[in-house]
């Protein structure tokens, strides 16, 4: 057999079934939450249907290179829905859907610096925005440069300081987010503004990022607004309020769709930081949820917990299953057998707050500090798994390929591009190997390295000659 020459090609771009830039947090994490309860009755399962399903039937990758989300209907796109979206691709590690996403929405920011709220591929049906949208996206920029790296986290600080103008600062001291732009001022606040657009643990990740303290200071005002708002008895908060709690104009005064996101956003701050203001009133929802009967819950009710709505569906029942994290195992496990039980719903609302919630319920909705990673040298330290710069490839004249920096890995694979294996070696323990690639046949090979818990952590293509 005559001798081979191996030539090592480098690829930028998708590569089979992965890509070969850096990314430091892979999923599943299931990170066990410095506080509450992660439900016993939900597995990664579960999300991975749900998402899947989502993502074939609510995302739509034609828009001029960009990926755009379907609202009410196909040809109809809402900011809230791309935040939604560009968080959850982030926490799945979902490269080229979050860079689509964020392409699609830089695309329809308006002159006050956010996207347009209601927008089609082709133009824009409502110019002004709504805040929930800007700053979900704001927080998933934050996820993306804890996953992809600095230039996300220069894009999360542009973002977060557009979005701090939305900030209100009434009389008393208390600050609240304004409902949007509208030209180049604000509508709403003090007098009208909605809780669910308030997701604390998201504004102190703004604070540790830019310094703000205007931040930390929302995070905690938020308290003031809920606990005027809610229900004495049945802790049930409004769509819309004053800052006081009273009926905001015509807007609804109800536990409507807007309210019932909120548990989620309020949850967070205790799983995440331990806020005891969050646990609190957490606690209180979902034990009267819970005294319904998760498979009762139904999508609306006065605030003094009278029905109003007829259906049962994950915008209302997932919410509640996330509060109940805060409560106790018992309630977080009934709550998780209700998720679980429910089949996908490609309405637009409940499909995207579904993947939010079974983030947060699967432990794969974390924050930086609930990896163990806190600085940069732990963060590089973490990439020996998931970066090809901590693993060398070097070619061999006697028709071997030499791999270095696999002391963390578990198996190297050649695969032929029909997708057949071509020479699979186990490593674990190694610091590096030798692999003799003399039998194989002239062409191109996928090289793949998996860590220790069996996934791809490399992947780089090798041509054999």
């Amino acid at each position: 057999m005559k001798r081979q020459q191996i030539m090592l090609v480098f690829l930028v771009a998708v590569l089979i079934t992965g890509t070969a830039y850096s990314q430091n947090f892979k999923y599943p994490l299931n990170i066990k939450y410095r506080h509450g309860f992660l439900p016993k009755t939900i597995t990664n399962a579960t999300l991975d249907k749900w998402y899947k399903s989502y993502k074939s039937s609510n995302l739509l990758p034609e828009c001029n290179g960009g990926i755009r989300t379907a609202a009410d209907n196909a040809s109809e796109t809402k900011v809230e829905s791309m935040g939604w979206a560009m968080i959850i691709a982030a926490y799945m590690g979902d490269k080229t859907t979050f860079d689509g996403l964020y392409k699609f929405y830089k695309s329809k920011v308006q002159g006050h610096g956010m996207m347009a709220w209601r927008t089609t591929c082709g133009g824009v049906s409502d110019g002004g925005s709504a805040s929930d949208g800007d700053l979900d996206v704001a927080f998933s920029m934050v996820v993306a440069s804890w996953q992809w790296g600095e230039s996300y986290k220069t894009e999360a600080i542009k973002i977060i300081n557009t979005v701090k103008k939305l900030i209100v600062n009434c009389s008393g001291g208390t600050s609240v987010i304004a409902g949007g732009m509208g030209g180049n001022s604000t509508y709403g606040g003090c007098q009208e503004t909605d809780i669910s657009y308030h997701t604390p643990a998201f504004f102190r990740c703004f604070a540790d990022l830019t310094g703000e303290k205007a931040w930390s200071k929302l995070a905690d005002d938020t308290y003031t607004l809920l606990n005027n708002g809610a229900d004495k008895t049945t802790g049930l908060i409004p769509d819309w309020q004053t800052l006081s709690g009273g009926a905001a104009g015509g807007r609804i005064h109800s536990y409507g769709f807007d309210a019932c996101r909120a548990p989620w956003r309020i949850a967070l701050d205790y799983l995440w930081n331990g806020n005891e203001k969050a646990k609190e009133w957490c606690t209180k929802i979902s034990d009267w949820a819970y005294k319904i009967g998760p498979q009762n819950i139904k999508d609306g009710y006065r605030l003094d917990g009278t029905p109003t709505g007829r259906n049962h569906n994950m915008a209302y029942v997932g919410s509640f299953a996330v509060a109940a994290m805060c409560n106790s195992q018992e309630i977080a496990d009934a709550f998780g057998t209700e998720v679980a039980r429910m089949s996908f719903d490609r309405y637009w609302y409940h499909a995207f707050l579904g993947n939010c919630y079974m983030l947060t319920m699967t432990g794969n909705m974390w924050q930086i500090k609930d990896t163990g990673i806190s600085s940069k040298t732990d963060l590089q330290r973490n990439r020996i798994l998931n970066s090809t710069n901590s693993i060398i490839v070097k070619t061999l004249k006697n028709n071997t390929i030499e791999l270095s920096g696999i002391s963390e890995c578990n198996r190297v694979t050649l695969i032929a591009l029909n997708g057949n294996v071509a020479k699979s070696t186990p490593v674990a323990g190694k610091q590096q190997i030798s692999l003799d690639v003399s039998s194989l046949q002239s062409g191109c090979y996928i090289l793949t390295v998996k860590n220790k818990n069996d996934n791809n952590s490399f992947r780089q293509i090798v041509s054999i000659y």
